[in-house]
């Protein structure tokens, strides 16, 4: 039951790391916000295909962001 849950929070957070970044780019730098959600849609690329290429096992060592993507959980 336990993994359950952690297993469906873990989208949420990830997507919420994601999009913090960016945001918070555009409130200090004064950029328009469609930027943020580009940035944003473009991070959550790259972070679930770093995810499903290291499910595929592709990646022998963890490199600079580790085997779980982005966000590393």
């Amino acid at each position: 039951m336990k993994s359950a849950l952690f297993e469906a929070v873990k989208e949420p957070l990830r997507l919420l790391v994601l999009a913090l970044i960016p945001f918070a780019i555009t409130y200090f730098a004064s950029l328009p916000y469609e930027w943020a959600i580009g940035a944003t849609l473009v991070l959550r690329f790259v972070d679930k295909w770093l995810h499903e290429v290291a499910k595929e096992g592709v990646v022998k060592n963890e490199g600079v962001f580790g085997l779980k993507g982005l966000t590393g959980f």
